[in-house]
């Protein structure tokens, strides 16, 4: 398996369709491009949250949210917020609170409650690591013309549009299964032959 030129496209092979009939080759190389930009810019942003603060993106995110609302919330907010569940909230809660980022406190009006107050130095992090995350978008898209750039979130759009909508719509009928002995998806880099197998 050799690498995937980040220079190059990622591509699925010619005999696609006629490996997953009624899939559409292109539609599948859109799928396998923006998964693998998100992934990168993910990675990115993962890389310099840690060299500056060294923290995980769940936490700056944490911390982020905080920030941004301007007020104490409710651990099970932040979860929301964060899509995790509330056994990974309390872990990741925990290492804030230990770093002197967050303090627990309890609800004013509701003992039963508590709720996470972002501290000084919890907030400084934030100032650190947000403009560095904007930095990185910023120099990611430099190559795209505003127009471009316009273009791509309005294709974007359209996609969560769509996909919103198939959401628990039951999956489609299989169109027949692929060759025997060959795997699920290929995805090579053009104009080489590298191959990524899943």
């Amino acid at each position: 398996m050799g690498p995937v030129s980040p220079q190059s496209p990622i591509r699925v092979p010619s005999d696609f369709e006629r490996e997953f009939p009624g899939a559409s080759r292109s539609a599948a190389e859109v799928a396998a491009n923006l998964i693998r930009v998100a992934a990168d810019l993910e990675t990115e942003g993962e890389r310099r949250i840690r060299e500056i603060a060294g923290l995980s993106t769940s936490a700056q995110q944490t911390l982020a949210i905080l920030e941004g609302a301007g007020e104490p919330l409710a651990g099970h907010v932040i979860a929301e917020r964060l899509l995790v569940r509330s056994a990974s909230m309390t872990s990741l809660l925990d290492t804030l609170e230990g770093r002197g980022l967050i303090e627990r406190h309890p609800h004013p009006t509701d003992r039963r409650k508590i709720l996470i107050h972002l501290t000084d130095q919890g907030r400084e992090i934030v100032d650190q690591t947000l403009p560095a995350l904007h930095a990185t978008f910023t120099a990611a898209a430099r190559d795209l013309s505003e127009p471009d750039r316009e273009q791509l979130i309005t294709s974007l759009t359209t996609l969560r549009t769509r996909l919103h909508e198939l959401a628990g719509q039951p999956p489609p009928p299989s169109k027949g299964r692929r060759k025997h002995g060959t795997p699920a998806l290929r995805w090579r880099s053009a104009p080489g032959r590298a191959r990524r197998q899943t």
